[in-house]
């Protein structure tokens, strides 16, 4: 089972962005707090502040106090997400537990936002940039 776990994350530096693909059941913190941990130590290796993340193949099936406890996680450990910004591709099965999760993350402060188009997903990360 381990090792469908590491390959369910795939994280690759695009020209604009840094993209994250995961596919899989998430049914654990644990799991789910080490793909985060991938994911935060791939922004700190780059210089890229923008961050697409593609959880179409990936199905979430957690309470959602855990949510909370991953955006504490976020708050106090994983700090490198408060300075890009995210958008997520997930799920139509999942939208429920992406819109609570962008919208906890919303308030308190991280440039997160969900989207179930890829390109609506893009345009979105890349508006703000292509003004700069």
């Amino acid at each position: 089972m381990s090792n469908f776990f590491k390959k369910s994350i795939k994280i690759s530096e695009e020209k604009q962005f840094l993209k994250v693909v995961s596919q899989g059941e998430r049914t654990q913190f644990s799991l789910v707090l080490q793909n985060a941990e991938k994911i935060h130590k791939a922004i700190q290796a780059s210089d890229k502040k923008l961050i697409l993340l593609d959880y179409r193949l990936t199905i979430f099936k957690m309470p959602h106090n855990e949510a909370f406890n991953l955006l504490k996680v976020f708050e106090l450990k994983l700090t490198e997400f408060k300075e890009v910004k995210m958008a997520v591709i997930i799920n139509p099965r999942t939208v429920e537990i992406g819109s609570f999760w962008a919208s906890i993350c919303r308030k308190r402060g991280f440039d997160y936002q969900i989207f179930q188009d890829e390109e609506e997903a893009k345009d979105w990360l890349l508006a703000e940039n292509q003004a700069g």
